[in-house]
This record gives C-alpha cells, sequence and structure tokens, in this order.
C-alpha cells in the first residue's frame, strides 16, 4: 500500500530538510498542497518558489494539488485537482498528465473519465489536521467504492482523513492503492519518525 504524504499547509523552518529525509527514507509519493499568504489556496507562482528549495530528481515524486498545467508547467509528477475539474471536455494536453481527482461521494467516482489515474477519497474519518468538525464519509460509505465489479478498470483509490498508525487497521481491511496522510505526519514532533512509523505500517520497509 502506498504511502502519499501531503505537506503542511504553511511552510515551517525545517520542512524542506525533513522531507528530503522521508525522500532518502522511502517516500515516493508526496502531495504539494499549500496555504497562500493571504489564506486561500496557493499560487501557480507560490508552488514555482517553494519547489526551488528541494533539488529537481524530487519532482519526479511530487504531484502538486492545482490543474494538470500548472503540473506540467512546472516539471512535477501530477496533479490532484477536483473531480469536476476533469470531467467532460478537456484539453487534450491533459491526458497525458498523471492526474488524481480529489473525490468525496461514489457518484463523483463512477463518472471520472478512463484516463485519470487515481482517486483521493476522503475524508474517512476526522482528519487530525482539521481544528474543527468536518463531514466524513465514513467506513460504511467508502466501503462500497470497492463493492464496484468492475474495480480494476477504474482509477486507483487513495484513502485520505484520519490516517494514522492507530487507525491503519481499519484502512488495511478495504486495500487500497495507497493512503494519504497529513495530520498524521505534521502533528508530530518528529514528522521524519512518524513517516517512517506510518510506511511501515502501510507495508513498506523504509530505510
Amino acid at each position: 500500500m502506498r504511502l502519499w504524504v501531503i505537506t503542511s499547509p504553511d511552510d515551517f523552518a525545517s520542512e524542506y530538510d525533513d522531507i528530503e529525509e522521508m525522500f532518502r527514507r522511502g517516500l515516493t509519493r508526496l502531495i504539494l498542497d499549500k496555504r497562500s499568504r493571504s489564506g486561500g489556496r496557493a499560487s501557480s507562482d507560490d508552488y514555482e518558489r517553494w519547489l526551488l528549495g528541494l533539488s529537481m530528481e524530487c519532482r519526479d515524486r511530487i504531484w502538486l494539488s492545482g490543474t494538470p498545467d500548472t503540473a506540467e508547467r512546472l516539471d512535477v509528477r501530477g496533479c490532484i485537482c477536483d473531480a469536476r475539474l476533469l470531467m467532460g471536455d478537456v484539453p487534450e494536453s491533459w491526458k497525458r498528465i498523471n492526474c488524481v481527482a480529489r473525490v468525496s461521494s461514489l457518484d463523483e467516482y463512477l463518472h471520472l473519465p478512463g484516463w485519470v489515474s487515481g482517486a483521493l477519497v476522503g475524508p474517512v474519518f476526522q482528519p487530525f489536521s482539521a481544528i474543527g468538525a468536518v463531514e466524513t464519509l465514513g467506513m460504511e460509505l467508502v466501503g462500497k467504492f470497492f463493492d464496484l465489479e468492475n474495480l480494476d478498470s477504474r482509477p486507483a483509490l487513495i484513502l485520505s482523513g484520519g490516517v494514522d498508525v492507530d487507525s491503519m487497521e481499519d484502512f488495511r481491511k478495504l486495500a487500497p492503492a495507497g493512503v494519504a496522510s497529513l495530520g498524521g505526519i505534521w502533528n508530530y514532533a518528529d514528522p521524519v519518525n512518524a513517516f517512517v512509523k506510518l510506511n511501515r505500517t502501510c507495508g513498506n520497509n523504509p530505510l
């Protein structure tokens, strides 16, 4: 099971060092999802400045939260974007980008086009990073995603929301392609160690 790490929404002093160490310890999937200084979603220029802090070879393991156009311009592995943005008529150039759709309902998942590589589904449980209560899907509803007869022909399922060492047993029962964690990494004083433990719980062998 792949572990996807979502960046902390706000920058902090040791962030680049922590991320590079996670890459050295086996991280293969980083979701770049930042807030701008004004509190909204980071812009393409914000992401471009942020990426300058990492070596170019790291970009092959980064999916940014944005459009396929931005992912292509910044030369990262792919993008995470809202499912509805990928439905209907889209530029042909988007189809050559590794796109993962952010999905919050079974209906959205069922209507994803075949060229979309993955679906980030959640939040399954209350996110550890959330300040207040958020509407969650729950394990019963998420289980219905996995009951589809032609699941193998659909985008790979990546589950998010409340992903931590303590909750991994519930996620493992569904055997998704991956899980994505934010608070399960960055809410700890030693995020690198938190990553190593969670990655091992996913069934991977960190260095």
